[in-house]
């Protein structure tokens, strides 16, 4: 998620890789991240929250849903404390704080309402081939399509 405000062109922030925001706007992104840790090795710092899953059985819809709910709330709250942050002379430091305990509240109680959704959605970890390179490999018309 990416996210800016307004600001003095005289106001400089700088970010964690110490770059410093265009005059004018502070941007600030941050990211979710999904990830099978038998395929990736992913470094939770990293995000705002990381969540594993096994891309062979999938994660849950309600899961997804439940994660999805919470990253809404704590957008809108980072919209209104990154435009505290900014008019703030003394506060040193901005971040988003992904809320493991909400996100299993909400888990708990979309089960408890019989809203929770157990379908399971897969991860795809093989890009799907392209038709060209699909007919590329048909050895029957010698690679070419015949109409």
């Amino acid at each position: 998620m990416t996210f800016n405000t307004k600001v003095d062109d005289s106001l400089q922030v700088q970010d964690v890789i110490g770059q410093t925001n265009q005059p004018g706007s502070i941007q600030f992104e941050d990211v979710i991240c999904f990830y099978d840790p038998a395929y990736a090795h992913v470094k939770p710092q990293n995000y705002l929250a990381s969540i594993p899953i096994n891309s062979h059985t999938g994660i849950e819809k309600g899961h997804v849903y439940a994660c999805l709910k919470q990253l809404n709330i704590i957008a809108e709250e980072g919209i209104v404390e990154l435009k505290k942050f900014s008019d703030d002379n003394v506060t040193g430091e901005f971040s988003l704080r992904w809320n493991e305990h909400n996100l299993e509240g909400t888990i708990q109680t979309l089960k408890s309402i019989n809203r929770y959704d157990e379908e399971k959605v897969k991860m795809m970890l093989d890009e799907e081939e392209s038709f060209i390179e699909q007919i590329k490999k048909d050895e029957s018309n010698d690679g070419v399509e015949r109409i």
